[in-house]
Parts: structure tokens; C-alpha cells; sequence
């Protein structure tokens, strides 16, 4: 099985990739990539980017719930949060 920390780090690589490559394709203009001039390529290209900022979204749901159960309070904390509320039932 896979750790959280393990898959917290993967998840960010792979958020980090999908940031760089969705940078690239915005840069296309300065390095005279155009519609007008490549009409076919810069078409294909953001219907490409759309597909990376979809995947950087499920990305980002992922490590937020991968990092919500990293975080998660541990079985001796919740035991100790029982015996706490035990104590404050009775009054003690």
C-alpha cells in the first residue's frame, strides 16, 4: 500500500508537471506560434491544455483528501479524546 507522504509527493510532482505544461502552451505566442500561423497544431494544443486543467483538478481534490487523511488524528489521540469526554459526562 502506498503512504500518504509518498502519494502527497507524487501528487505534487505530477500537479507541478501539468502547471509546467499548461505554461508552455500560454508561451507558444512568444516563441511565433500563432493561429494564423499554425492554425491546425495551436487548435489541437488547447484542446489539450483543457484536458491538463481538468487532470490539475481531480489532481487537487486528490491531494486534498490524501493530505485530510495524513492529518486525520491518530487511534491513541481518539482514544485519549474518548476517556476526555468520559471524564467530562461524569463531571469530574
Amino acid at each position: 500500500m502506498i503512504t500518504p507522504d509518498s502519494e502527497i509527493l507524487r501528487i505534487e510532482k505530477r500537479i507541478r508537471g501539468l502547471n509546467r505544461v499548461t505554461s508552455a502552451i500560454n508561451d507558444l505566442s512568444i516563441y511565433g506560434i500563432f493561429y494564423g500561423n499554425y492554425p491546425e497544431l495551436v487548435k489541437v494544443l488547447e484542446h489539450a491544455k483543457d484536458h491538463v486543467k481538468e487532470e490539475l483538478k481531480l489532481s487537487k481534490e486528490r491531494l486534498e483528501i490524501v493530505s485530510a487523511l495524513d492529518q486525520s488524528p491518530s487511534t491513541e489521540d481518539k482514544g485519549a479524546e474518548a476517556i476526555i469526554q468520559q471524564y467530562m459526562e461524569k463531571g469530574i
